[in-house]
C-alpha cells in the first residue's frame, strides 16, 4: 500500500486525478489506527469525513439562512466537509447529504459509528468555490423540510431562493 501511495505521489497530475478516487476510497475502506478519518454508513448512503475537522468558514452562512431563509425554525447542525459522499440508491456523485441520527442502518456492523446530531455533509470539492458551497449548503438545509427529490422539495427550494433573494446563485450580488 505504501509503495502504491509513493507512487502515485510521484505521477503527473493527469495520472493523478486518475488515481486519486481509488487511493480515497482505499483510504476511507481502511484507515491507519490513528486516522481520524471515518467513514459513515447508513441505508442509503455511505460518507468518509475527518472527524477532527468542521467547515468553520461556511458556517456563517449556515447561521445566515438559518434566520433569514428557516425563521431560526432549523436544528442545529455540523458542518463538514466530505473527502467522499455516495448515494447508495441513485447514481451519481452528490455534492452534499444531510445525515440525521434517525437515518436507518439495517445491518450495523460492530464498529458502526452513529451520529448524535444532525450533519451537513458537503464535497471537499465545493470548499471555497463560491456560490456552489453555498448553494449545495442552502439545498442540504432544505431537507430538514422535505426529506426526498420530489415537488414538494422542488417548491421548499424556490421558498429559500425567494427569501434570499436568489443571492446564494449569484454569489451575494
Amino acid at each position: 500500500m505504501r509503495a502504491l501511495v509513493e507512487s502515485v505521489t510521484a505521477a503527473d497530475v493527469a495520472e493523478y486525478a486518475l488515481l486519486r478516487p481509488a487511493l480515497v476510497a482505499l483510504r476511507a475502506r481502511y484507515p491507519e489506527p490513528t486516522s481520524t478519518v471515518v467513514t459513515l454508513i447508513a441505508d442509503v448512503y455511505r460518507v468518509t469525513y475527518n472527524d477532527t475537522a468542521t467547515a468553520d468558514e461556511i458556517a456563517p452562512a449556515f447561521n445566515r439562512f438559518k434566520g433569514t431563509v428557516f425563521n431560526n425554525d432549523l436544528p442545529e447542525a455540523k458542518i463538514r466537509w466530505a473527502t467522499s459522499i455516495q448515494s447508495l440508491r441513485s447514481p451519481g456523485i452528490p455534492l452534499g447529504l444531510l445525515a440525521l441520527p434517525s437515518d436507518p442502518v439495517s445491518h450495523p456492523l460492530p464498529t458502526q459509528r452513529r451520529l448524535m446530531e444532525p450533519h451537513i455533509f458537503l464535497a471537499e470539492k465545493v470548499k471555497g468555490v463560491s456560490p456552489l458551497d453555498e448553494w449545495g449548503l442552502l439545498h442540504e438545509m432544505c431537507h430538514f423540510k422535505v426529506p426526498n427529490h420530489g415537488t414538494e422539495f422542488i417548491e421548499e427550494l424556490k421558498r429559500a431562493l425567494d427569501k434570499s433573494n436568489w443571492s446564494v446563485l449569484l454569489g451575494g450580488y
